[in-house]
């Protein structure tokens, strides 16, 4: 990290453009490349950059979550973003280099006009890190410092301590996952015990359980078997619980099933279940009028779509309880 001090320099005068809808918590300057490389910095300690290079083709589901994480936190509630914005702009930065497609060209109308991933993909394949930048970037000390750098150019000093807990708890997070993948792994019980509660914080505790769940049913709803990613990096399903959480306090991936938003509300409201031999029920009030349950009464009796791997299968046990509870 002989270098370091350079990429410090780099990072606390990253090029932002000011404008009056930015306040004081971002001292007045776009916050979108600064969030990008928090959420950077976060994907790397997790092992999701294996490489110098930074893929736009594929799954940005992760780095998508972890910049809105970072996003919310500092950014008026309704102000959104894109994180192919942050992705193109930091082109212009020393440290990283837009990848064209062999038939385009990076040009500075692109780069301005770039506002969605399906249009960066256009003509860029991904971007380019400096390679002493991505050597920093594995360390846990090159991490910590680059970050704090960030934090204290880019934010005011309340909006970079609110930054500095959300990274903590993306950490958090990210052991927790694996804790629970571990857990699965172990061969334990169907009916699994409770996770020890008090060692993770709950917005941890839900980021983690949210984080293995929709990888585990690979971002497909369990019951109606959608799957849509869209081109940003966001995914149609949500990691629900089959006993609730406020009644089990279980996150074992066991007790959870990736859901579609409508799938996620049936379920949580007694209107679909499961049986023991993974069959979906639809109770017949689903079509009492005037309801118009559309094509949930066609998924009467059809096989859920369940992970793969057998370990992160859920749990009879937790069915028959959900149909107890919904007399299903």
């Amino acid at each position: 990290m002989s270098n370091i001090a350079t990429y410090l320099q780099q990072f606390t005068s990253l090029k932002r453009a000011p404008g009056g809808v930015w306040g004081e918590a971002t001292k007045n300057r776009a916050p979108h490349k600064p969030i990008l490389l928090l959420a950077v910095l976060d994907l790397a300690a997790r092992g999701g950059i294996s490489s110098p290079f930074i893929d736009v083709s594929g799954d940005l589901v992760e780095l998508n979550e972890l910049f809105n994480h970072y996003w919310r936190r500092v950014v008026p509630l309704g102000q959104v973003s894109s994180i192919a914005f942050p992705f193109s702009r930091l082109d212009r930065e020393p440290f990283w280099y837009l990848v064209s497609r062999e038939d385009q060209a990076v040009t500075t109308s692109r780069i301005n006009n770039t506002a969605s991933v399906s249009y960066l993909r256009r003509y860029a394949l991904g971007a380019k890190l400096d390679e002493e930048l991505f050597q920093i970037i594995q360390t846990e000390d090159g991490r910590s410092a680059l970050r704090e750098v960030l934090l204290c150019s880019c934010f005011s000093p309340e909006a970079g301590a609110s930054l500095a807990e959300q990274a903590a708890i993306n950490a958090e997070a990210y052991h927790y996952s694996l804790d629970l993948l571990a857990k699965a792994h172990h061969h334990q019980p169907q009916v699994a015990e409770a996770m020890d509660i008090d060692a993770y914080k709950p917005p941890a505790r839900d980021q983690g359980f949210r984080r293995v769940v929709v990888k585990a049913y690979e971002h497909r709803c369990a019951l109606c078997g959608v799957r849509i990613i869209t081109p940003d990096g966001y995914t149609v399903v949500d990691a629900a619980h089959i006993v609730p959480w406020c009644k089990s306090h279980n996150d074992d991936i066991r007790n959870g099933l990736a859901l579609c938003k409508l799938c996620h509300w049936a379920f949580d409201h007694g209107m679909m279940g499961v049986s023991d031999a993974f069959a979906i029920i639809v109770p017949g009030r689903v079509a009492a009028a005037p309801n118009a349950p559309g094509f949930l009464t066609a998924l009467a009796g059809r096989p859920i779509i369940p992970p793969a791997d057998p370990d992160l299968q859920p749990a009879t046990e937790n069915f028959a309880a959900h149909r107890h509870d919904w007399r299903l």
